[in-house]
């Protein structure tokens, strides 16, 4: 057994401690500065001193932010449903079937990650402009999937991989074809794994700033990254507080999300992650 000895006890512990700091300090610091008047922004007082509501209040009973509120889960919820579909039946048949070209597409899949999503933009642009989709939520929804595609058939592929063939055939033999096999019978037993993907899909498309600025550009249709951006940082003084109250209300979704689905979403990519 190693034996772990007293400077290797210190070394763990500051180690720990120094991460914490490094990953915690500033949310706290977030939710502190949303706490404060706006007087005393840039006091150096610590969760002390007067504390008020009125940033977030001021956040929540804005129309304009609780619209890009809204478009943000629109967009979200929308591209994490989109992607995870098309990732389970893309995963379902590199798993499962045997055609020509199927191992040449699964690497174009994997290539796809290598490119920057800055150069992927020109083409996304162009693309979008051609088939008149720019400016619309469509522009983005497809966007989206786009990016969770690969990363998404390749986690659900290897959980597929671990499915018996053989339920399959038994399937078959009982008269179901494939559409209903994939539905009833493979998909239900891989919800972990489409859980977990639904949740990278989401997170991806809430926190993105550059496809929502570029490929968006109507105020009223403008999600909550873009907007937040629009809003604070084109203003001659900068109001510190309301801001970080905004920031609260955009982690708010993520993290409820976290809290309730984590299980699944860890027990999708291990599972996925281990061949049975």
């Amino acid at each position: 057994m190693f034996q772990k000895t007293v400077g290797f006890r210190v070394f763990f512990w500051v180690s720990l401690v120094a991460i914490g700091c490094f990953v915690f300090l500033p949310l706290l610091w977030m939710i502190n500065t949303a706490l404060k008047p706006t007087a005393e922004t840039f006091t150096l007082s610590f969760f002390t001193g007067t504390k008020t509501l009125d940033n977030i209040r001021h956040i929540v009973t804005d129309a304009k932010i609780m619209n890009y509120l809204k478009n943000s889960l629109i967009v979200s919820f929308g591209s994490s449903f989109m992607a995870t579909l098309v990732c389970a039946f893309a995963g379902y048949s590199f798993s499962k079937f045997r055609y020509r070209g199927r191992k040449f597409v699964m690497g174009m899949f994997m290539m796809s990650q290598a490119f920057p999503q800055a150069i992927l933009l020109l083409s996304i642009y162009s693309l979008m402009q051609k088939v008149g989709l720019l400016g619309s939520y469509w522009a983005l929804l497809i966007s989206y999937v786009v990016f969770t595609l690969p990363v998404g058939t390749w986690t659900l592929k290897s959980y597929f991989d671990q499915l018996p063939d053989a339920l399959i055939e038994s399937a078959k033999i009982d008269g179901a074809g494939h559409l209903r096999i994939m539905l009833q019978i493979i998909f239900p037993m891989a919800v972990p794994g489409m859980i977990s993907i639904a949740i990278y899909g989401f997170v991806w498309s809430w926190n993105d700033l550059l496809y929502s600025m570029t490929l968006v550009t109507d105020n009223a249709r403008r999600t909550l990254a873009s907007g937040l951006v629009m809003t604070f940082l084109g203003m001659g003084s900068t109001n510190w507080g309301s801001m970080m109250a905004a920031s609260i209300v955009a982690a708010v979704p993520v993290t409820i999300i976290f809290v309730f689905l984590q299980r699944y979403f860890i027990q999708g990519l291990t599972s996925g992650a281990v061949k049975g």
